[in-house]
């Protein structure tokens, strides 16, 4: 039996939208969000959020550019991006792998600055939603991507890797949440899965155990996560099914695998635009028509964005743009 998400999340949010509430008043972005849970029936506003990174990773600038994008795009989700490297280890050999450390929560001071800071300001207004990586993808920025190597010749010996970094960002995690985030933008294994194997005893038995790790510590401790499936060649999204998640965001932005993935998660789905298709190289009047089919043929209950970050070049008022077409959506194309 599938656990019941929206219940577990609207409780512990705690949030308290009007349910006589106009469909032409704007209504809090938090209480946006919860809208699209209640898989029940279809919301009047379809919510919208993109995101990209900024060039300030760090301190009160970081803290700025957070705030000005989310105010000029309109975005109903504040996502703090992770910026955080780890200590470089040179891996070459198995024995190697001995050298990864366990990070404490000190280690991430400076993203939880930001996070504290974002929180404090814009918290009653909209969900502040920090990104965590895979231990995979920390391992890569600690080791370069030919570490891969090493773990494929011997993966159980790179298991204990995969557990302290799986602990690190546990403890990015928790201290994180006690600085005011509602949650997480989970992102599962780093988008190269398609190098050892979706089937192979690689990803099976050792990577996916820790993957999956960190989606289960955010459920613990936080309401509402997003699962974020990184981008690569899958034979089957079924596989993380079972990873908790209160909202899903996919690698595919097709309309019927959209839909497929939402009966099969039974949750609802962040996407429909391609992060680097026509939302970024059309017209806006290209951009509407996607959208149209989005969300006309997509899921019921979506959260419209892109399939990854887009290019940071990427202007804030065409995103404006888009945001505000699918706020209005349902009210311009009633039947």
């Amino acid at each position: 039996m599938k656990k019941n998400f929206t219940v577990i999340v609207l409780s512990a949010l705690a949030l308290t939208a009007c349910s006589t509430q106009q469909a032409d008043e704007q209504p809090n972005k938090r209480d946006l969000i919860e809208r699209v849970l209640d898989q029940s029936k279809a919301p009047d506003i379809i919510p919208a959020a993109f995101f990209h990174h900024f060039p300030d990773k760090f301190g009160p600038k970081a803290v700025e550019e957070h705030i000005a994008f989310f105010h000029e795009t309109g975005n109903d989700i504040l996502k703090v991006q992770y910026e955080t490297l780890p200590p470089q280890w040179e891996i070459k050999t198995a024995k190697d792998f001995g050298k990864v450390e366990e990070l404490p929560a000190e280690y991430f001071e400076p993203q939880l600055q930001v996070i504290e800071a974002l929180a404090s300001q814009l918290k009653d207004s909209a969900l502040i939603i920090p990104t965590v990586y895979s231990p995979l993808l920390i391992l890569h920025q600690a080791a370069g991507e030919e570490v891969d190597e090493v773990i494929k010749k011997n993966p159980a010996a790179a298991e204990p890797a995969f557990e302290k970094l799986a602990k690190s960002i546990e403890n990015y995690i928790r201290a994180a949440r006690k600085r005011g985030a509602d949650g997480f933008y989970v992102s599962s294994h780093g988008g190269n899965i398609e190098f050892f194997g979706q089937d192979s005893e690689v990803w099976t038995k050792y990577l996916r155990k820790w993957d999956k790790y960190i989606s289960e510590v955010a459920d613990s401790v936080a309401p509402i996560n997003i699962l974020h499936i990184c981008g690569g060649e899958y034979e089957n999204l079924d596989a993380w099914a079972d990873y908790p998640g209160t909202i899903i965001n996919l690698p595919e932005f097709d309309v019927e695998k959209l839909r497929h993935a939402q009966e099969v998660f039974n949750r609802p789905i962040l996407g429909g635009l391609d992060h680097h298709g026509v939302l970024i190289n059309g017209t806006l009047e290209e951009v509407y028509a996607q959208v149209d089919k989005v969300l006309s043929d997509g899921p019921q209950n979506l959260i419209l964005g892109a399939n990854c970050t887009v290019p940071d070049s990427t202007a804030s008022d065409r995103l404006r743009a888009v945001i505000d077409y699918a706020h209005t959506w349902r009210q311009t194309h009633r039947k």
